[in-house]
């Protein structure tokens, strides 16, 4: 379809060729021209009409070529959380082939592969930031799958940090190191207590304990026939699972917020070795800026799985999926983590931790049932106190206009 283009699409189940096996089911692969829309509105309607997957063929007047269009991020608009289905660009030339094919209604066959490269051991790269609230979600649902995988997965965490002009005004305002722009990085919270130096900081200390807590989990008898060698930082990974929920950015009280104090408490409940972790800080800092510097990705939050980019949800039963995909050999870990799913379903996430809009309404007409049972309950008491201090009142009065009236009487 084109930017303006409507259009419906067929039950797969209805097409010539379809199968009621699972492995051979056909699946809906909506083909549409770019321009007129964001990716994001072009994919979401996709979705919302039964596609699949989306192919996007590129403009007859871009200058993207099939060796330059693999360098190419596909932005989102910001309203890309909700779409759950692939989508893929390709250039002009793929693209007008596809189309004129379509338009002489012959058969295409389309295979849409995201192929790894593969290894016996799997070296993970993740670009974050320590004060960033989707990297920290991430991170501690992750967590449970990185211990599983430790004796088959490399993980190498990257801070986001990147470097300013002296003269930009925005050294000035929390996001640098220093007011020479060298070392910056995003500020949390804008006007709110946390700077961008805190932040910095804080991930030079997540990177120093990452480095100096690191376990070296391969034999030395199969590093001594080649094999290669997986390393685990189990404290850095209780660290950082419990991190955004001990060392909140809002906290009240500073010895409980984001920032030095926290971070050494919570280094001391994991069990690390604060004296290696603070000599790292003190002669590694500048060194460990300006290797992220240097080794910048090509977002804020980003992946690469054996040096592939990862660019699909960032979800942990997905990244799992895509990790375990890497291996020339699937270990047994593989096997026990992930769960056999239908390819032609939308993947949808597990809803966060809370309670739903129907369960908070339930728990407010509960709370409102229970004030009003009790609102009850004191008026029926107060009832009662006001009409025995009346009647005490009236009983007084009653015996003390007696003892009047005795008075009189014995005169």
């Amino acid at each position: 379809p084109g930017a303006s283009d409507d259009y419906e699409l067929p039950d797969p189940k209805t097409l010539p060729g379809a199968s009621d096996d699972r492995s051979s089911s056909l699946i809906n692969l909506v083909l549409v021209k770019r321009g007129g829309c964001s990716f994001t509105t072009k994919v979401s309607m996709a979705a919302k009409k039964g596609a699949h997957a989306v192919i996007i063929a590129d403009k007859d007047d871009s200058d993207i070529t099939a060796e330059t269009i693999h360098n190419i991020v596909v932005a989102d608009d910001g309203y890309g959380a909700n779409i759950k289905i692939p989508s893929v660009l390709v250039d002009k030339v793929v693209g007008n082939k596809l189309i004129q094919a379509c338009g002489r209604m012959q058969s295409v066959i389309v295979e849409l592969a995201w192929d790894l490269p593969a290894n016996r051991v799997v070296q993970l790269d993740m670009w974050m930031s320590a004060a960033s609230i989707q990297s920290n979600q991430f991170l501690k649902s992750f967590a449970p799958f990185r211990r599983k995988l430790n004796r088959v997965v490399n993980f190498k965490p990257h801070y986001d940090v990147f470097s300013l002009d002296e003269a930009d005004p925005r050294t000035y305002n929390g996001l640098c190191f220093d007011q020479q722009g060298k070392f910056c990085t995003e500020d949390p919270d804008a006007t709110g207590p946390i700077t961008g130096k805190d932040v910095l900081e804080e991930d030079v200390r997540q990177l120093c304990l990452h480095e100096a807590q690191k376990e070296q989990l391969t034999s030395p008898e199969d590093l001594a026939k080649g094999l290669p060698g997986v390393l685990f930082s189990r404290k850095y990974w209780y660290y950082v699972e419990r991190f955004a929920e001990k060392c909140p950015l809002d906290a009240p009280n500073a010895q409980d917020r984001f920032g030095y104090e926290c971070s050494r408490k919570l280094m001391t409940e994991a069990g690390a070795d604060l004296r290696l972790v603070d000599d790292c800080v003190r002669v590694n800092t500048t060194r460990i800026l300006e290797d992220q510097v240097a080794h910048r990705a090509w977002s804020p939050r980003a992946m690469r799985i054996n040096g592939w980019r990862y660019s699909g949800i960032m979800d942990a039963e997905l990244v799992v999926r895509a990790v375990c995909s890497a291996f020339t050999t699937k270990p047994w870990e593989c096997s026990e983590l992930i769960k056999p799913r239908d390819p032609t379903q939308p993947y949808v996430p597990a809803p966060a931790a809370g309670i739903s809009f129907g369960e908070l309404l339930l728990w407010i007409m509960i709370v409102l049932a229970a004030m009003a049972g009790a609102f009850q309950v004191y008026k029926t008491v107060l009832k009662r106190e006001l009409q025995k201090t009346l009647r005490e009142e009236v009983m007084l009065e009653v015996q003390q206009q007696m003892g009047e009236y005795q008075k009189l009487t014995g005169r």
